[in-house]
């Protein structure tokens, strides 16, 4: 099996990356959410492609005219957070919590006036955020309630952010969202063409999978990208090693043993 680069490995960059509906969706309503200084969530399963649209974001920012932060901290809190951007515009953070609030109010207002890059922050695994900072975006995005935002929050995190975020104690926050989506895994047809497309930016241009193999996979994995990847990746070097062209259901089926076998020696 002739190949540049290994197709379902880390090595394909985010711009090489199959696109499929969800993820042009969910895409689409970042760069808005961003463009319209919004509180933006994405929720996703684990392996669901958030960090390759975080990725991709960042990317489509003009560096001359935004400054991206990007915040990714187990239990963030207030501290960590206002430690976290302060850095960011090469501030010395105070340790006081309200001191470091005051800050940054001041530094947001002086950028703007100054008319200085326009930030977009990121906080990628939000649902662990504490209750503590998730209740401190209120503050974070109201210190102009009647005018727009100085700039947009984006929150990437699993399924239990979108739970949390509709508990009476966070309706405050929940009504700032200008932005909510949440990423799916692929249809049947989007895996078959994700696949055929990984193995063509790798250098294969000719069928690998057969369909039902192709099916196989979409059925073990959820259509989520990641477990695609793995699948893939394993069922690859289980052909190579037998000197097999086509990968088959007998492929996939010996791959999915050996991940089951795995986590059973994990747990």
């Amino acid at each position: 099996m002739s190949q540049t680069m290994r197709p379902f490995s880390r090595e394909l960059d985010a711009a090489a990356c199959y696109e499929f509906r969800g993820h042009q969706e969910a895409f689409a309503r970042l760069q808005l959410a961003a463009l319209n200084r919004q509180l933006g969530v994405l929720s996703g399963e684990v392996g669901s492609g958030k960090s390759v649209l975080l990725r991709r974001l960042f990317r489509s920012l003009d560096p001359m005219t935004t400054l991206p932060i990007y915040i990714c901290t187990s239990e963030l809190k207030p501290r960590d957070f206002y430690a976290a951007v302060l850095q960011a515009v090469d501030e010395v953070p105070p340790f006081s919590v309200a001191r470091a609030k005051r800050l940054w109010e001041e530094v947001l207002l002086r950028r703007q006036a100054q008319g200085e890059r326009s930030l977009v922050v990121v906080i990628d695994e939000a649902h662990e955020m504490s209750d503590a900072m998730l209740l401190e975006l209120r503050f974070v995005m109201s210190h102009q309630m009647d005018a727009r935002s100085l700039f947009p929050i984006i929150l990437a995190g699993q399924p239990e952010l979108r739970k949390k975020l509709r508990l009476k104690k966070y309706e405050a926050i929940a009504q700032r969202v200008g932005m909510q989506y949440h990423l799916s895994g692929m249809t049947r047809e989007e895996t078959a063409a994700y696949i055929r497309h990984h193995l063509n930016v790798a250098g294969m241009d000719r069928p690998v999978f057969s369909e039902s193999a192709a099916n196989m996979v979409h059925a073990a994995s959820q259509g989520l990208p990641r477990m695609i990847n793995l699948i893939c990746g394993q069922a690859l070097y289980e052909a190579e090693a037998k000197g097999h062209e086509v990968i088959e259901e007998a492929h996939i089926g010996r791959v999915l043993a050996d991940l089951e076998r795995q986590r059973g020696t994990a747990g």
